[in-house]
């Protein structure tokens, strides 16, 4: 294994952890958000980084801190995520989850950068900076139960 598959395989862990309970699309939803964030230069464009940080990142949609569960290779959402995620990484595959149909091939105006379950944020700072603020970062997405901001 090099570098780059063991980060794919933590971009992989951290969509099965954030997004799993919405399906495929939810895990792919994460694995974009995370993408633009790299390609946004969070982090100074390191994946690294971006991985290491993407709980503690200001503002967090959530206070309490989850178990870090490693997902059962078995799992066929999983599988799937697997399989898309080396595009994921290297921008090959296209964003059409977040992103609408028709401006698919097309670089998004506002890329998805955060997400959260509204029913369950808890961080006031959230609410205040990202949720109740449309003028900079308007909802772009609603994939399940989680919605995604730019």
């Amino acid at each position: 294994m090099d570098g780059s598959n063991f980060l794919k395989s933590h971009i992989a862990t951290v969509a099965y952890i954030e997004g799993f309970r919405d399906g495929i699309d939810g895990m792919r939803a994460v694995c974009f958000a995370l993408r633009n964030r790299y390609d946004a230069g969070w982090w100074n464009g390191s994946w690294h980084e971006i991985l290491n940080h993407y709980r503690d990142i200001y503002p967090r949609a959530y206070s309490r801190d989850e178990r870090i569960e490693i997902p059962d290779p078995r799992i066929y959402s999983f599988q799937q995520i697997l399989q898309e995620v080396d595009g994921i990484f290297d921008g090959t595959r296209k964003d059409d989850v977040t992103v609408p149909k028709e401006t698919v091939l097309a670089k998004p105006a506002n890329p998805v950068l955060w997400w959260a379950r509204l029913n369950e944020i808890d961080s006031e700072e959230f609410l205040e900076q990202i949720s109740r603020r449309p003028d900079i970062h308007p909802r772009v997405a609603v994939v399940g139960s989680m919605t995604f901001f730019a």
